[in-house]
């Protein structure tokens, strides 16, 4: 007789299968015809390249000039053969056999070998190279991953959590497997953004895309954190640390600058230098990040954010203002699992979050905000 637990382990594995293929099937065909298409348009691109030099051989063959400026580019090299393949003249970094025939691809390149017409210099061939290049794609097929594995992710947990909520002992099973599933997401997270931070491409809509793909890896690392914190406070203890709240308050900003400069939102900050406070770095880092995460996630493009951090004899004052569109109902913000825009995604824990934390350490809260007019935060600390 088959117990409910091997039921749960093939129901899992089955589940587990069925999502990988649901991803790599499609991702396979997607990566497929990408390379079909850059191989395309690499060879569209050479021709062109190709035409535009032989006819500059063309119309110094018929010219009077003495001196020829033989055609040179960043991007493409070139050379033009005899009739016996043998080199008239060369612009390419490594030699290459001229005995192909139309297509060659060799060593990260990609050659055209292009006929001429008669010419002065008695050249059969001109042949023609570019790198072979696969950011564009590399920086796609990320993206799609990193949607893909949050959307998988979210899906998992939030189906599990659901599940849970009758059964006590079940749920104790859900905290173990978003304690361990946290710790297998953290590694790849951290490997995906170190990995996105070393690509350094001068095309514009590469550097287009790899803004999103930033942007959207930092909104997940956000959530996750929010999932880690959620999970965890009840067990571990966050003890407060002397902090200079204006130099951490500004790290924090600098974090979301691909956010920021994703949405063009101008940032206006008023801080005061060296503002020292005794709270937990990671509690402290639980309010920003929610707080303005939501002012970015809710603003619109090329609209401002205000910061203010100051201090008197009795509180510090954190402030952040956004143009965003407001919120209809201040007073259910901080419910957990509330979620005022569903479009946006998340679980709705991030305020309920910043809500616990400042009710245990007496930090006053006040929100306000009025429809198409933005919404503004105030945190009221103690001083110590």
């Amino acid at each position: 007789m088959v117990n409910r637990s091997e039921i749960s382990s093939r129901y899992l594995m089955l589940y587990f299968v069925i999502m990988v293929l649901v991803v790599a099937i499609p991702l396979y065909f997607y990566v497929t015809s990408e390379l079909e298409n850059s191989r395309f348009r690499d060879i569209a691109a050479l021709k062109s390249y190709a035409s535009k030099v032989a006819n500059k051989v063309y119309h110094f063959s018929n010219s009077n000039a003495y001196t020829f400026h033989y055609p040179r580019s960043n991007i493409y090299k070139s050379a033009i053969f005899d009739s016996n393949n043998e080199v008239i003249f060369s612009l390419l970094k490594q030699p290459i056999d001229a005995s192909f025939n139309n297509i060659l691809e060799k060593n990260s390149n990609r050659y055209l070998k292009y006929p001429l017409k008669d010419n002065v210099f008695n050249a059969a061939y001109l042949i023609v190279s570019k790198p072979i290049s696969y950011s564009r794609l590399i920086i796609n097929v990320i993206a799609i991953l990193m949607v893909l594995s949050a959307l998988l992710f979210l899906a998992v947990v939030s189906m599990i959590h659901q599940s849970a909520e009758p059964y006590k002992r079940l749920n104790r099973y859900l905290e173990d497997f978003l304690r361990d599933a946290m710790h297998e997401v953290k590694t790849p997270m951290g490997v995906m953004l170190l990995n996105l931070d070393g690509i350094d491409t001068d095309d514009s809509y590469n550097n287009k895309m790899l803004q999103r793909a930033k942007s959207a890896l930092k909104n997940m690392i956000v959530i996750y954190e929010d999932l880690e914190f959620f999970v965890r406070f009840k067990k571990l203890n966050h003890p407060k640390q002397r902090l200079n709240f204006s130099d951490f308050l500004n790290e924090r900003i600098a974090f979301f600058g691909d956010l920021i400069q994703a949405k063009e939102i101008e940032i206006i900050k008023d801080i005061d230098n060296d503002i020292e406070i005794l709270f937990s770095p990671i509690e402290l880092s639980r309010i920003i990040d929610n707080t303005l995460s939501n002012a970015i996630k809710y603003s619109k493009e090329k609209t401002q954010i205000s910061i203010f951090l100051k201090k008197d004899k009795k509180s510090i004052m954190l402030s952040i203002k956004d143009q965003g569109r407001g919120i209809e109902d201040v007073e259910k913000i901080f419910q957990r699992y509330y979620r005022g825009d569903k479009i946006s995604g998340g679980f709705g824990i991030g305020l309920s979050i910043v809500k616990n934390i400042c009710d245990r350490n007496r930090v006053q809260i006040e929100v306000e905000s009025k429809p198409a007019q933005g919404a503004e935060f105030r945190y009221s600390f103690l001083k110590n």
